[in-house]
């Protein structure tokens, strides 16, 4: 059985300016990098490195990109299978221009990722958990096609995990919000906490979430840990102590550890400890999903930390 996550599939190309210009100008790019990226692809990526079955839902151009966006999730063992190719539409880009000192300015396309068909009704059939990458319900056919596999895999009761976004919790609150009670789990940042809660600090927001039928929810604080809500429990679970490269993709690398986790019946403090290590091990590392760990490495990681009991959830034979 598998993890089939839903969501946007993405090349990610860096590039660093000897200088930011302006408008009409010109200027030269002494580096530049293609990667794969995307929150779904992302998560699926860091679940087939940890050694669980992730299948990858989501839609492609036929252009060249394509391929890059699904690089590190094929090298990962990821099932393909679902994957769409659109005739017309590009394939979903997002591009960083990085000034000299450091600040990224983004320029991104969502591309084919919007036109997501309705999926085959044999996709939840192999199943044993629904992750949805929240950019999935903002727009398009691609709003629709998640919409209604969310709807049918509750009707199967398949438990359904939803990673907040801004844009589509500003665009769809009051769905987001009667959707809440349906989920297995709900990821979140400080800052979509904050949207989805104003004026309340996070373990307060957390704690309305739950009260109001939410079964768990996953807070990530970055580099000060994450913040855990269920009826009956509340706890902080720290940070890893590292040297933060890039932060880009830590928040799908903690998805990915948590579910891997919590799908072994791993209790929430091991759930989240693990979900942190993989976060913060990432943001060792440059890049997106390239920089995602392979299970060595974090192994490695973990019993470095002092970590071994939770080391032992990454045993293949507990799978």
């Amino acid at each position: 059985m598998t993890i089939l996550v839903v969501g946007d599939a993405n090349t990610d190309l860096s590039a660093a300016l000897v200088r930011f210009p302006a408008e009409g100008d010109d200027t030269q790019i002494s580096a530049l990098e293609w990667g794969s990226g995307g929150s779904a692809a992302n998560v699926a990526a860091a679940l087939g490195r940890l050694g669980a079955p992730a299948c990858l839902f989501a839609r492609v151009g036929t252009d060249p990109a394509a391929t890059v966006a699904l690089r590190a999730v094929r090298d990962a063992g990821v099932d393909l299978g679902a994957i769409q190719t659109d005739p017309t539409i590009a394939t979903g880009l997002c591009y960083a221009a990085v000034s000299p000192g450091g600040d990224r300015t983004f320029f991104s396309f969502r591309g084919a990722n919007v036109a997501l068909a309705p999926a085959p009704a044999a996709l939840l059939g192999q199943a044993r958990w629904l992750h949805v990458a929240a950019h999935a319900l903002l727009e398009g056919q691609q709003r629709a096609t998640t919409r209604a596999l969310i709807d049918a895999a509750l009707a199967r009761d398949l438990p359904v995990s939803l990673d907040l976004c801004l844009p589509t919790l500003r665009a769809w609150r009051a769905e987001v919000e009667a959707l809440l009670p349906n989920l297995a789990l709900l990821f979140a940042n400080e800052l979509e906490l904050a949207e989805l809660c104003p004026g309340l600090a996070p373990d307060a927001a957390a704690d309305r979430l739950v009260r109001g039928g939410l079964p768990l929810a996953a807070i990530k604080l970055g580099a000060r840990g994450c913040l855990l809500a269920a009826p009956g429990t509340h706890q902080r679970v720290p940070a890893f102590d590292v040297a933060a490269l890039d932060t880009n993709g830590c928040g799908d690398a903690f998805v990915a550890g948590f579910l891997h986790a919590h799908l072994r019946g791993a209790s929430l403090d091991r759930c989240a400890t693990l979900a942190n290590a993989l976060g913060a091990l990432t943001a060792t590392r440059y890049g997106a999903a390239e920089a995602l760990p392979e299970r060595g490495a974090l192994l490695a990681f973990l019993r470095g930390c002092g970590a071994d009991i939770v080391a032992e959830l990454l045993d293949p034979a507990g799978a």
